[in-house]
Formats: C-alpha cells, sequence, structure tokens
C-alpha cells in the first residue's frame, strides 16, 4: 500500500526511519552494555573452560565470555530498539515525506478507502 499525500495526492512518498535509526542505536548500546556486564559476571565459567580448553589461560576463556555476551546483548537490544523505534514511526512520528510537496506527515494506520 503506497502512502498518498494528503496535501497533494502524490503517490510519490518516502518513508524515514527516525524512531528505528534512534532505538536500534540506543538499544544496541544498552544491550551491549548489559550483555557485557552480565557476561563479567559469567565469565568465572569462561575462565575454568579456557583452562580447561587446549591451555589457552583463564584470560582469554574470560575475555572470550565477555564479548560473546556484549555481543548477543547488543543484538538482542538493537533488534528491540528497532521493534520500539517502527512503532514510534507509525503511530508518533511524521515518517513519510512527499517527494513532490515536502509535505511531512504521519504513515497512514489504515487503507484508503476505495474509490467505486
Amino acid at each position: 500500500m503506497l502512502p498518498i499525500c494528503p496535501k497533494c495526492g502524490s503517490s510519490r512518498t518516502l518513508r524515514h526511519h527516525e524512531g528505528r535509526k534512534v532505538c536500534g542505536a540506543l538499544g544496541s548500546a544498552a544491550g551491549a552494555a548489559g550483555g557485557f556486564s552480565a557476561a563479567l559476571s559469567g565469565a568465572r565459567a569462561g575462565m575454568v573452560v579456557g583452562t580447561l580448553a587446549a591451555g589457552f589461560g583463564p584470560a582469554v576463556g574470560g575475555l572470550a565470555g565477555a564479548l560473546v555476551g556484549a555481543l548477543a546483548g547488543g543484538f538482542a537490544g538493537g533488534s528491540a530498539g528497532a521493534v520500539v523505534g517502527d512503532m514510534l514511526d507509525d503511530l508518533v512520528l511524521d515518517s513519510q515525506e512527499c517527494l513532490e510537496c515536502g509535505h511531512r506527515f504521519p504513515a497512514p494506520t489504515q487503507p484508503p478507502p476505495s474509490r467505486d
């Protein structure tokens, strides 16, 4: 469904994703920090595994555990943030821009009425 500009009636519109971008970035940062913090508390297990596996030593196992935790947390936080940002784009922000007249308007929430 292509949105129609309410000002000029053009179907040449562009959807901006400001909410998705901002919330996704904030979610990624928060998730990475939380994942890193949680992984540091679980790094003791990584240290034990690192000591037992191929003799790499406890530091390598702990660092690997912290990095994996930060990556997983960043991915989860970014995904959740992008979903929240999409909802903001759809419900709050004027996320559509008409390429003909430059008018910004919210994304349509229901299909336009049929012209029978």
